[in-house]
């Protein structure tokens, strides 16, 4: 299937994007850069940017999630969302965080409509790495293939 999707995000520092332990698929935390999207997804919710771009970041950093697991030939039809953590780069008073996540979940069920919802967590941060306003980490579960 063609997903249509950016390409798969490189490391930036001295780690690995994605890591295969028993049935568990752990992700780096992926961030909203891509050569198409080189700045638009730059600052802070509440300051520079709406929740609505926040939102659309965090979606796109699902795509590159996507892209990361495929890029690693990981068959999405064996998969099982887990657990996602989801860092947003806000303003002290924002209190929306969960608003920016569902970006990424609302996404992820596009991918995995069968599979489920994982379990989130939505963690307001006073900095990201390059100033990103989102970064989400992912755990996917390996279905048997039987």
């Amino acid at each position: 299937m063609n997903y249509n999707l950016p390409e798969a995000p490189v490391p930036i520092g001295t780690y690995v994007t994605l890591r295969i332990i028993d049935n568990l698929i752990f992700t780096s935390g992926h961030i909203p850069l891509t050569n198409d999207f080189p700045d638009q997804y730059i600052g802070k919710i509440g300051k520079d940017l709406s929740s609505e771009i926040g939102n659309e970041a965090s979606a796109l950093v699902c795509d590159l999630t996507i892209a990361t697991l495929l890029h690693n030939n990981i068959d999405l039809d064996y998969l099982t969302p887990v657990n996602v953590v989801g860092y947003v780069n806000a303003i002290d008073s924002f209190k929306n965080h969960a608003d920016i996540l569902n970006g990424f979940t609302d996404k992820l069920r596009e991918y995995l409509p069968a599979r489920g919802l994982p379990t989130r967590s939505a963690i307001g941060v006073a900095s990201l790495p390059k100033n990103v306003c989102v970064e989400i980490q992912a755990i996917f579960g390996l279905i048997s293939k039987t």
